[in-house]
């Protein structure tokens, strides 16, 4: 007898999750850098909307990176780079300013938050001395993306620790991350919209692959266009 498939089913492999983060990530910038929320407001909303999808999916495959890649220090050195790289068409685009102090981009966020899994999985024993230095380490890293004011800030740090936390708990996993999107308020809440993608996630598939530094070249660059196109259109 054939099983009825459902949405819960896996099925998308990690190129389809990164797909899908980028081309929602580019229908939120879009709609913030070119569509005027006053003149278009409806369409304005929508991209937004779908935009919120990206960063929990972004999370979600920062968990699956740090767990399979085969060496962390290079991977924290890489999303560094790409920090550094993406913050200037991320102040243009964002704040149109060449350079804000007070606003970061959001590889900020994914390095602290990689740092946070780091610092975690030294930190394993079931005993206080673990316990107090697990919940210092998330404290502090809160604190960093709080202090350089990163784009989803301590929120998104805690959405990273918590999927990190309960990578193998797939209720616990799906409940704290509903909690933590809806407490970002209404507009972010949209983001829950991401759970049948995650939900859908098969780690085993295979699938066609993108060149390795396609996905952390798409973020300072889509940026950029979208600030030059604002400019001259």
């Amino acid at each position: 007898m054939n099983q009825m498939t459902t949405i819960w089913d896996k099925k998308y492999g990690r190129e389809f999750l990164k797909i899908s983060a980028m081309l929602t990530m580019l229908c939120d910038h879009i709609g913030y850098v070119l569509i005027s929320q006053k003149t278009y407001p409806q369409i304005y909303l929508i991209l937004r909307l779908i935009g919120r999808i990206a960063f929990p999916l972004f999370c979600f495959m920062l968990v699956e990176g740090f767990t399979y890649t085969r060496s962390k220090r290079d991977y924290i050195i890489r999303l560094a780079i790409f920090a550094v790289i993406s913050e200037i068409p991320f102040d243009l685009a964002i704040t149109g300013k060449f350079f804000d102090i007070y606003n970061q981009n959001v590889m900020w966020t994914l390095l602290i938050g990689f740092i946070a899994m780091y610092g975690l999985e030294k930190f394993t024993g079931i005993n206080i001395a673990h316990t107090i230095i697990r919940i210092l380490i998330i404290l502090v890293c809160c604190g960093a993306a709080l202090i350089l004011n990163t784009d989803y800030s301590i929120y998104g740090v805690l959405i990273i620790v918590v999927l990190y936390l309960y990578k193998n708990n797939r209720t616990a996993k799906i409940l704290w991350l509903c909690i933590l999107l809806i407490m970002q308020g209404m507009i972010e809440a949209f983001a829950i919209l991401c759970i049948p993608f995650i939900m859908g996630y098969d780690s085993s598939k295979n699938e066609v692959r993108l060149p390795k530094y396609f996905f952390y070249a798409f973020y300072p660059a889509h940026l950029l266009i979208l600030y030059i196109i604002s400019i001259y259109r």
